[in-house]
């Protein structure tokens, strides 16, 4: 009777214990339908709530951009780093499994006593002193030990839960190191091509200034004109010659920065030919919707992962003003000779439990279980900014690529203009009907425009990259380069709170 007392004592401690401290639930996904501000024009290549499949750089139709992201992906410094700290992140995970609750441990050990060093040379006997002979004593102990973490209220069953969201925000974060890799590859390919396109424009004015002087020269020695005229055109080659140098030190600093990318030293390391002409403009850009992108976009999944253990953390710390009941127990056997170790006589056992109850210093538990809250407030804050700030990126790419859109529109403009001003100024001067002073603004004009041309072409295939990159992750695992996840153990998660709604101070 006493002991179905004691188990329905057990059974109701147990069933009236829980795991303490919030339930963690994802944020509501925003209200928001678009990211346009009022005012904002539409972007024509923005096809919102569409998904890419596969690798995002794709789009760009470039064999030497997908070439150059592979080799990076292969081979990038700081994207092996953020896959270690994964490998890391989840080793934390398996040292540390909730089911983990039993230790044990056991003990062989062969004593060796000489009485003498205690001052026992004799010992009393019924007729006088008897003298040991052999005042040295063998004992043989084996022994096994035991306790189980009842876990009554849930703090290492907590403590799993943190670690796993820390490792799940960790993979996101892997994931977010690896986007930004590949746009960074993007951008220096397209920087890179773009460079070398206003490099060529630059080359093609020099030559056409060296037509001019061949021009000039040539009717001064006619008659036709004057030494000013020379020295003019001679000033105006000198000064366009010299804007090359700059953008071939550009041209070196961005193919050194492609090397870096890719892991590899600038001497180990030749980047393809990258062409703007050999670099597609997608037709449509696939723009995740705002509640789709919380959802998706890496770095926001991170923030939401460590909210996730910044929440776990309060029932980890509350935990610790509850009673801890361990289970142990341990059997010793003890004996003279190796043959008597197991027998029945030998045998010596203890089994109860053991309750730690926290009476004093409760005020500074309180105080961590605090701190552990505005830890929450603070990773909530975080995720919102992250939110707010990857919306912000979305907005500012879409109206990017539609100022981008006019400034092409406009730049094709003035450059066919100029084209045909400075065709008809050469005309003119080479019928003697006008000075050479008209002939070198309409070639200035020109260079101002075919350079305008040049930049605005790759400035849009910038912004267009970073768009993708803002809002496009690879879903489709088989048709992509980047490195498949082995998935961690699934979070349970409680649907019974919003984040932080308990927080009421």
């Amino acid at each position: 009777m006493r002991r179905l007392f004691c188990l329905a004592s057990v059974a109701a401690l147990l069933a009236g214990c829980a795991t303490v401290g919030p339930d963690f639930k994802s944020p509501a996904p925003p209200t928001a339908s678009g990211f346009a501000m009022k005012g904002d024009a539409p972007t024509p290549q923005a096809a919102l709530g569409e998904r890419l499949a596969g690798d995002w750089w794709a789009l760009f139709r470039s064999p030497e951009i997908d070439q150059t992201v592979r080799a990076a992906v292969a081979g990038n410094r700081s994207l092996e780093a953020a896959r270690q700290s994964l490998a890391q992140a989840r080793d934390a995970v398996a040292a540390q499994a909730p089911q983990t609750r039993l230790d044990a441990s056991a003990s062989l050990e062969e004593t060796r006593v000489n009485l003498t060093q205690f001052g026992f040379s004799q010992f009393p006997g019924p007729s006088g002193p008897i003298t040991l002979e052999n005042p040295t004593f063998t004992s043989y102990s084996f022994g096994l030990n035991g306790s189980y973490d009842l876990d009554l209220f849930g703090q290492r069953r907590r403590e799993h839960e943190r670690l796993l969201a820390t490792a799940e925000a960790q993979v996101y974060q892997a994931d977010a190191a690896y986007l930004t890799l590949t746009a960074q590859v993007v951008g220096q390919a397209i920087a890179i091509a773009g460079i070398k396109g206003q490099i060529t424009s630059a080359e093609a004015i020099v030559a056409a200034d060296q037509a001019n002087l061949d021009l000039v020269t040539k009717a001064f020695k006619l008659g036709g004109g004057t030494r000013l005229d020379v020295a003019t055109i001679q000033t105006e080659l000198a000064a366009d010659e010299a804007q090359i140098t700059p953008l071939r030190q550009q041209l070196s600093v961005a193919r050194h920065a492609l090397a870096l990318l890719v892991g590899q030293p600038p001497s180990g390391f030749t980047p393809p030919e990258f062409d703007l002409d050999h670099i597609g403009e997608p037709d449509k850009v696939p723009v995740a919707l705002p509640s789709d992108l919380v959802r998706e976009r890496p770095d926001i999944r991170a923030a939401e992962g460590q909210l996730h253990s910044a929440i776990a953390q309060i029932g980890v710390a509350e935990a610790d003003l509850y009673p801890k009941v361990t289970l142990t127990g341990n059997i010793a056997q003890g004996a003279m000779h190796p043959q008597d170790l197991f027998s029945y006589g030998a045998t010596g056992f203890a089994l109860g439990p053991g309750v730690t109850l926290p009476i004093l210093g409760r005020g500074q538990l309180h105080a961590r279980t605090r701190m552990a809250e505005d830890a929450a407030r603070g990773a909530f804050a975080n995720y919102q900014q992250v939110v707010l700030a990857a919306f912000t990126q979305v907005a500012d790419s879409l109206q990017a690529i539609n100022h981008d859109n006019q400034a092409i529109l406009d730049a094709e403009r003035e450059l066919a203009a100029s084209s045909d001003q400075l065709r008809l100024q050469r005309m003119r001067y080479e019928a003697g009907k006008t000075p050479l002073l008209p002939v070198l603004d309409a070639q200035r004009s020109y260079a101002r425009a075919s350079m305008s041309s040049v930049r605005a072409r790759a400035q849009r295939l910038q912004d267009t990259a970073a768009l993708l990159y803002a809002t496009s992750r690879n879903w489709n695992r088989a048709a992509t380069t980047e490195p498949q996840r082995t998935s961690l153990e699934p979070v349970a998660t409680a649907s019974r709170e919003t984040p932080l709604s308990f927080l009421g101070r």
